[in-house]
């Protein structure tokens, strides 16, 4: 039985899309109606365009036999860090979650910073991971469908920001726990917000930087920075999910669409990230930007200061996660 708090809580969102006049009510006929919930708040960006796509090649595979309201982050009282727990509650019965390492913390292995440092590099260590995630994620009611990856995570701040040295004493927002002993390594101090409370915490000092793609926040924000310093740190992948429970009462025909749906855009949405992200970093220099590259010896540098958490990060999650990162680190060389 769920409980109190969390009935209470799960109550209070499914009320906040009553009030919104989305709340899911007896359809006169057989059709499914799902609700997705998103991080990114603004629709504009590749992945909200890709997961408007997904929900009208479905709507349109099934025939409207199951139709999906997006909503995007920020919409719902859903906080990033709690998709996972939505949809495994069913509130919401579908979720583009890429802030899951609080509920899946094995995840973390593909965010290890400086550990992955190509896209094949990350497709090897994905391959591995996925009947982790897979099993991780369906001890709690939620299946995994697919995953979309964003380019590099790299740093941008307010403040001069040119080197690895430049993070010490700066203040900046991590999307992972990961992440956050990389900045706490190099003198920074980490600060885990979701897209939503970004612009608001530049805007009041709260935080000085964030770490994040050109695509992503890097694009959205990039009016609230001054510097960008181009040294790769990790990938974020994009888990999407579907309540366990919702998809299996789906007949196998919609179950395979829904798949397919999701499998034929995944790929398509990291391309269309990719294909922006240079483009990207010559529009914030032309607009004012100081753009820094990746120098000779950085990921050197930077390894020689992280790589000793890669095994205490394992051990401290217990023997499935040390078994992932063994293989992971195999197949790597590294």
């Amino acid at each position: 039985m769920m409980p109190t708090s969390r009935r209470g809580f799960a109550h209070a969102i499914v009320g906040a899309i009553a009030l919104a006049g989305l709340a899911k009510t007896a359809p006169a006929s057989a059709a499914e109606k799902w609700d997705l919930y998103i991080y990114n708040p603004v629709a504009t960006v590749a992945a909200a365009k890709g997961m408007n796509a997904i929900i009208e090649q479905i709507e349109k595979d099934t025939a409207g036999e199951l139709t999906i309201r997006l909503h995007l982050g920020g919409s719902l009282p859903i906080n990033t860090t709690t998709i996972t727990q939505a949809v495994s509650d069913d509130v919401v019965q579908m979720g583009d979650d890429g802030y899951f390492l609080g509920n899946v913390p094995i995840g973390g292995v593909l965010r290890l910073p400086l550990l992955i440092r190509s896209l094949d590099e990350y497709k090897k260590a994905a391959d591995i991971m996925a009947p982790y995630l897979e099993k991780a994620f369906e001890k709690k009611g939620v299946l995994v469908l697919g995953q979309y990856l964003y380019p590099y995570q790299v740093a941008f701040s307010s403040k001069k920001l040119t080197s690895l040295a430049d993070i010490k004493g700066q203040k900046i927002r991590v999307t992972s726990p990961e992440q956050g002993e990389f900045i706490k390594r190099l003198g920074g101090v980490p600060v885990t917000l979701g897209a939503p409370e970004v612009p608001s915490a530049l805007d009041r000092s709260i935080v000085d930087g964030v770490l994040t793609a050109n695509t992503g926040g890097g694009n959205t924000w990039k009016d609230l920075l001054k510097f960008n310093y181009r040294l790769g740190i990790n990938y974020f992948n994009s888990v999407i999910i579907v309540n366990k429970d919702r998809f299996n009462k789906l007949s196998p025909e919609i179950q395979a669409k829904v798949r397919k749906a999701i499998t034929d855009n995944m790929p398509l949405i990291t391309k269309a990230m990719a294909d922006e992200e240079d483009g990207l970093s010559k529009k914030f220099a032309e607009g004012g930007m100081t753009v820094t590259p990746e120098q000779p010896g950085d990921i050197d540098a930077g390894t020689k200061v992280i790589s000793a958490f890669w095994d205490e990060w394992a051990k401290s999650k217990g023997p499935d996660a040390a078994a992932a990162l063994k293989q992971v680190r195999a197949a790597l060389g590294r």
